[in-house]
């Protein structure tokens, strides 16, 4: 097994997800994005510590998977070619899955998910209530950049609008449409795109 230090850590850069059944997804600024995200070494490193710990390997990337694409990462599919990627990640670390579906004990992101090994002690099981998730992820979705945006493109209701999101868009320059994808998803994507075009000042301090 690799040390979990910078310097130790193989070089992941140049490492291509293959997508396999997340193509549509994947292919999207948010699927490159989510890539980039999980190959940063301070991830890998979280990866790692929890496989040391024998927990699930996307349990720590919970907190900054949220903060970076806001509440709707929370997707069903989302997370699943999450679990996919970082799959790929850790067989290119030279883990092996070690197990699949595993009830995630705390609250979080992630209900369930695959370790790896080296496998540590298990834990004792706990059930965490969907109610339970959805307040640690509004809690969690708190960054600046996303406060900004979802009090201009959800409703009172905390539905999301989607006229009000392509809106936005375009105010900054943004003419993309993801239609195909499903709501939590086109707003991950202009998100994503957003990020690179709005000013710090626009939402610092929200």
């Amino acid at each position: 097994m690799t040390d979990a230090t910078p310097d130790s850590l193989p070089d992941l850069s140049d490492l291509q997800y293959d997508p396999q059944n997340f193509r549509d997804l994947a292919e999207t600024e948010l699927g490159e994005a989510l890539w980039a995200f999980l190959k940063r070494p301070d991830n890998i490193i979280r990866m790692e510590t929890a496989t040391l710990l024998d927990r699930v390997a996307v349990e720590p990337l919970a907190t900054g998977l949220v903060r970076r694409f806001g509440g709707e990462v929370q997707d069903d599919r989302t997370k699943q070619m999450i679990g996919h990627m970082a799959r790929q990640l850790m067989e290119a670390l030279n883990y092996e899955l070690d197990r699949s579906g595993l009830r995630v004990t705390r609250p979080g992101l992630f209900a369930s998910g695959s370790t790896y090994r080296q496998p540590g002690r298990g834990e004792r099981p706990m059930n965490i209530t969907r109610e339970q998730r959805e307040a640690w992820v509004k809690n969690t979705a708190n960054s600046p950049f996303n406060v900004w945006l979802d009090k201009q493109v959800k409703r009172p209701d905390g539905t999301l609008d989607l006229e009000k999101l392509y809106a936005v868009a375009r105010r900054y320059g943004v003419d993309k449409r993801y239609d195909r994808l499903n709501p939590g998803q086109q707003r991950m994507n202009i998100g994503v795109l957003l990020r690179t075009r709005v000013p710090k000042e626009d939402y610092a301090g929200t």
